[in-house]
Order: C-alpha cells, then structure tokens, then sequence
C-alpha cells in the first residue's frame, strides 16, 4: 500500500511593491505566515539583509533602478513545502535630481573651488555655458565639465544647462 501525503502550506507575501529611486528607499519588512513546525529559507536577488527572524524577513533595497526578487521556502519535518516570490520594482526617477548652487570661492583654499551641477542628474547635462556681465560667452562645455573661474573677475556671472528635456537659467557668484 502507498501514501501519498500532500503538506499545503499556507503562503502569503504582501502585494507587489514600486518604488522609485527619487529618495533613499526605507528599509522594508516582509512577512509570511508562522508555523513553530516549519524552517524558513530566504534569499533575495539584490539588497542588503538588515535583519532575519524565521518567518520574517527586512531589507535594505538598492537606489539603483531595477526588478528584485525575494524568494522563501519552508521544510516541514524534513519534506520541503512550498515556495513563493515576491517582486520589488524601483523605477528610475521621473525628474532629474540636480543642485546649481549660487556661488563658488576658487581662491585655491581646496573648498568650493569650481562651479559645477551636483546631484545624480548631473551625468545628463548636455551643455552648460556661462556668460559674464555683458552677455559675452566665457565658458562653454558639453558634460558636467566644473568651471574654475580662471582669468575672470569677481561678480555675478549667468549660466545656462541643459539636459536632454530640461533647461535652467540662472546666476552664480564668484567670489574670491
């Protein structure tokens, strides 16, 4: 005679998360159903483990765009039971992150010595020029290529970025 035993595990995991990385995504928590008779077993595809307590598991998730999978399965008494995944997606940012401050000291004190775009949109510029008083061009590049102020006076200068669908106008100080 021949018995088949068929363990159907009751298996949850949360809704299917979305994020983007606009911000540092807080560490995330992920639960299934506890069993004291099971063991758990979980493995994510990228991510930082922050913490694992049997049927619990947090985790810290890249800023970087991408699918990502966490991935449990139980053992009951030996015999493995079922398997679930879960899926986190964190899509690029909608709008570029991007800082233009409003002045720059290059007076070789190895502080604020250059005039550049900060931010992780600065790797989208695809032109900034800078004009000095009287509408004359005295600094041109194609990245995010800092100016250094060289050869240029004290005073308030006008810049001009763009990126592949934005533009921003604006003025920086040099000062010395």
């Amino acid at each position: 005679m021949k018995w088949w035993v068929f363990i159907l595990l009751p298996f949850h995991l949360l809704a299917q998360e979305t994020y983007d990385n606009c911000v540092t995504v807080a560490s995330q928590t992920y639960q299934v159903e506890y069993d004291a008779d099971k063991e758990y077993f979980w493995s994510i595809s990228n991510g930082q483990v922050v913490s694992t307590i049997s049927n619990t598991i947090t985790i810290q998730w890249p800023d970087s765009a991408g699918e990502y999978v966490i991935s449990v399965y139980t053992t009951r008494f030996g015999c493995e039971g079922d398997t679930s995944h879960y899926q986190v997606v964190i899509e690029s940012c909608p709008y570029l992150q991007i800082f233009v401050p409003n002045s720059f000291t290059p007076n070789e004190d190895n502080h604020n010595e250059t005039f550049y775009v900060h931010g992780a949109g600065g790797v989208e510029i695809e032109s900034m020029i800078i004009y000095n008083r009287w509408g004359e061009k005295i600094y041109e590049t194609t990245s995010n290529e800092p100016w250094d102020g060289k050869n240029c006076q004290i005073g308030i200068y006008t810049y001009s970025i763009r990126t592949h669908n934005q533009h921003y106008t604006g003025q920086v100080s040099l000062i010395r």
